[in-house]
């Protein structure tokens, strides 16, 4: 049974999440531990992870955390590459504490640098993340990007190189729609939809633990990332149909990062279990 939700603030404490999720409708959600933007946090008190851990486990259901934009395990700049292992471990260390399901993190960018490179870079960065601390309950996702600017996980051949490196550790996948189509697959399409599949098949469908669940501003293969509502972009309600009526994807945790706008979260969720329910 697919579950639905959305990205929701944290600001003032982590601990608003739940009611802001609440507010919603929301079933699932994902929030930030700090400003994406910047590398200071104060961290989280013995006493918000107890009754974070409490919230949660009345709340039942599955919540991400997504890491800061700032990072960058692919870097070539040794010091922003090293400043990157240092708060991701720093917040999947925190997660585990909560009791997180997830973390969800774009692999990384490479700037300067070949894609060979970049890649060899984050499978380091993670190599040293691991050796110090494997998750045991939280489970860390690589998202898919569009492939702008050098982006790195854009296609299942990085994926699969990265999830394959590390065989036996709680890693895997979000899939995020907007990304995939804005690289290239046109999964709103009967056609390109099992084009897509043959692709998935290259890190195995298994691996896919949750999807960010957004329509395109742009067109496909355009390698921008800008999200929309859900039916009101390029990828329209096609791509969401092929998506909620696959057996597979029916059962994961659906997270929305559509534009807050007025009520769009509750519209935006609502629409999602229409078309999963067969009413659209």
């Amino acid at each position: 049974m697919a579950l639905f939700g959305a990205h929701v603030s944290s600001a003032g404490s982590i601990l608003k999440t739940f009611e802001r999720a609440e507010e919603i409708g929301a079933e699932v959600f994902q929030f930030f531990l700090r400003s994406p933007r910047v590398w200071h946090w104060k961290g989280v008190s013995k006493e918000i992870v107890r009754k974070f851990r409490e919230k949660l486990s009345e709340f039942k259901n599955p919540v991400m955390v997504h890491a800061p934009y700032l990072l960058n395990l692919a870097s070539p700049k040794e010091d922003l590459r090293r400043r990157s292992v240092e708060v991701f471990l720093e917040e999947l260390i925190a997660c585990e504490e909560l009791g997180v399901d997830f973390y969800n993190f774009h692999p990384g960018t490479a700037t300067g640098i070949g894609e060979k490179e970049g890649m060899k870079n984050i499978i380091r960065s993670l190599e040293e993340i691991f050796s110090f601390h494997e998750p045991r309950r939280t489970t860390v996702l690589l998202e898919n990007t569009a492939g702008e600017r050098g982006d790195l996980g854009k296609n299942f051949d990085e994926l699969s190189l990265i999830l394959k490196s590390f065989d036996g550790v709680r890693i895997g996948v979000c899939l995020d729609t907007c990304h995939a189509f804005a690289y290239g697959y046109e999964i709103n399409t009967d056609k390109g939809f099992s084009e897509f599949f043959k692709e998935v098949d290259k890190i195995g469908i298994e691996n896919i633990k949750a999807i960010h669940v957004n329509d395109s501003k742009f067109p496909l293969g355009s390698k921008k990332d800008r999200h929309e509502h859900i039916g009101k972009g390029f990828i329209g309600l096609k791509g969401f149909k092929n998506l909620l009526t696959h057996e597979y994807f029916r059962a994961l945790p659906y997270f929305i990062e559509t534009p807050k706008a007025g009520d769009m979260d509750r519209v935006n969720l609502e629409k999602l279990r229409s078309i999963y329910s067969g009413r659209i």
